[in-house]
C-alpha cells in the first residue's frame, strides 16, 4: 500500500510522537478521516538506510475495528500508511 497521508499528531517535550488521526484518499477520490483509538506499538526502524518510526495503531472506521501500520520518516517528516492488517 505505502500511501502518503495527512496526519495530526502530538509531539511531546521529550521528543516522542503520538499519532491522533489521519486522512487518506479512498477509492472514490475523496478523503476519509481515521481517528486513532490506541497506539498498540511504536518502534524505531531503518529501511534502505532511512530512519523511521513504525506505529501499529487501532482505529474504528464505520462499524469495524481496524489495525493500521503507519510510518513516520524522520528525515522528511512524512507519514505513510504502510498497510491495513484487518
Amino acid at each position: 500500500m505505502n500511501l502518503e497521508i495527512e496526519m495530526i499528531s502530538v509531539f511531546a517535550a521529550d521528543g516522542s510522537i503520538t499519532p491522533l488521526r489521519f486522512r487518506v484518499e479512498n477509492e472514490y477520490q475523496g478523503k476519509e478521516t481515521v481517528i486513532i483509538s490506541k497506539v498498540v506499538s511504536e518502534k524505531p526502524i531503518q529501511y534502505a538506510g532511512i530512519d523511521a518510526i513504525h506505529y501499529l495503531c487501532k482505529a474504528v472506521t464505520g462499524n469495524r475495528s481496524r489495525l493500521y501500520e503507519l510510518r513516520y520518516t524522520i528525515g522528511t517528516h512524512r507519514w505513510t500508511l504502510f498497510r491495513v492488517l484487518y
